[in-house]
């Protein structure tokens, strides 16, 4: 569903890959296993209000029983990138600040999607 609704938006919208995420999160300080900081300049720059213009939102997602959590404690994003038998996604985490570079993410999960113009 997430590879799927990027393009329904219209001519040349697409879903990034890993690779695209991942520059994205180095141009603003990197993940959390990258970086010094451990993905904390990543996750301020490119939250909500970080400077970057980003503007990523904790919104949680949908768990495999069906059920809403997390929705002020994370922000996963999917990337279009498979992985360990799911994808791999972006997590905003809002304990330690940090932005994680995830995989194997079940792909019954609803995570946010960030489409990007080609």
């Amino acid at each position: 569903a997430a590879r799927r609704v990027c393009p329904a938006t219209g001519k040349g919208w697409r879903l990034p890959s890993d690779a695209e995420w991942r520059q994205l999160a180095a141009r603003h300080g990197g993940i959390s296993a990258d970086a010094l900081d451990k993905g904390k300049s990543a996750y301020k720059a490119l939250l909500t209000g970080g400077g970057s213009g980003f503007n990523a939102l904790l919104g949680g997602g949908r768990d495999q029983q069906g059920q809403y959590a997390r929705g002020d404690a994370h922000g996963f994003y999917w990337t279009a990138t498979e992985s360990d038998g799911g994808a791999v996604y972006y997590n905003f985490g809002k304990g330690g600040q940090a932005l994680h570079r995830q995989t194997g993410g079940e792909k019954d999960r609803a995570f946010s999607v960030r489409c990007i113009h080609d």
